[in-house]
């Protein structure tokens, strides 16, 4: 992440920060102008985990069935998200909050006000 890497003139002026820094979850988090408290972060490597936990966003260990302590979710599986994380909270399309139910097998696109995705 580098938010100032257009204005750059030469590679060291502006680095670039990667996972797991802290900072390039912060930069990634205002560039995407969320709250981290209601985002929701999935990666299947720990200390990205552990790093986005630490700036305060709720996140998921992919890829392992095992409970972590770095991370607030596991999944095996990004498939079963919605039916597995059933306190998963999105906008709804009038402003209001909608739970998504943890036996619905799909998520309506019109019950999703936005989604913003941040890659590094």
């Amino acid at each position: 992440m580098n938010p100032k890497l257009a204005e750059s003139t030469r590679p060291e002026e502006f680095p670039v920060v990667l996972k797991p820094s802290m900072e390039a979850m912060r930069i990634a988090i205002e560039a995407a102008e969320v709250d981290p408290r209601r985002t929701l972060f999935l990666d299947d490597n720990i200390r990205n985990v552990a790093a986005g936990r630490a700036v305060g966003l709720r996140t998921v260990l992919v890829g392992k069935t095992v409970k972590s302590k770095e991370a607030d979710y596991v999944l095996e599986n990004v498939k079963n998200l919605a039916q597995s994380i059933s306190d998963v909270w999105v906008g709804g399309s009038d402003g209001s909050i909608q739970r998504i139910s943890s036996t619905r097998s799909d998520i309506e696109v019109d019950s999703i006000r936005t989604t913003t995705a941040v890659v590094a």
